[in-house]
């Protein structure tokens, strides 16, 4: 099978970095404070000029310096080792919150991205820099099964491929009988043995 691996929220934790990093900063702008801020609301929350400034501020340092969700690295090489093509599948690069400069910073961030990847010896055959079509890329690729944890990601996949909704607050509303819900990477591999 092809397996479809996103990495913010799935391969990160993204939502704890936000949860900290990201309340650190609107408290210390004087941006106002949620308790309840998480990588949902600080979008909706900030500006969006506000929200620039945080990722120009943040962008560099939460990708050299994120850590890697326990057990991915085990996990995808089992997958791999399972006979399964692993296809990594991010938008980061085009992320509108963090390309201030064009291209050159685009590139900037897929050689961090290449990087951080390898550091932290995950495996894959491919990795696609996603233009936030995420949809075309996974039927481009004949993806089977994409792990991802963005709502509106999952909602425009769900009818193509089998989907793992990596398990976050701000997906936790989310019930669809056609995904899978996994709550850490054993969880992941159990899923996919089972399909």
């Amino acid at each position: 099978m092809n397996i479809g691996i996103d990495i913010d929220g799935v391969l990160t934790d993204m939502e704890n970095y936000i949860g900290t990093v990201g309340k650190k900063y609107t408290f210390e702008n004087n941006l106002g404070f949620d308790d309840t801020m998480n990588t949902n609301t600080i979008y909706g929350f900030l500006s969006k000029e506000d929200s620039h400034r945080f990722w120009d501020a943040h962008w560099e340092k939460y990708a050299t310096t994120i850590k890697m969700r326990k057990n991915a690295s085990n996990v995808i090489e089992k997958i791999k080792n399972d006979g399964n093509k692993i296809i990594i599948i991010t938008a980061r690069t085009y992320d509108s919150q963090i390309i201030k400069d064009g291209i050159k910073r685009q590139k900037n961030m897929e050689e961090l991205i290449i990087k951080w990847l390898n550091e932290n010896n995950i495996k894959y055959d491919k990795i696609i820099f996603s233009n936030l079509n995420k949809l075309q890329n996974c039927l481009d690729n004949k993806i089977d099964i994409m792990i991802e944890d963005s709502i509106s990601n999952i909602e425009k996949l769900k009818d193509y491929m089998k989907i793992i909704c990596f398990d976050a607050k701000y997906n936790q509303s989310y019930a669809n009988n056609q995904i899978f819900r996994a709550y850490n990477w054993d969880d992941v591999y159990n899923i996919i043995s089972k399909i």
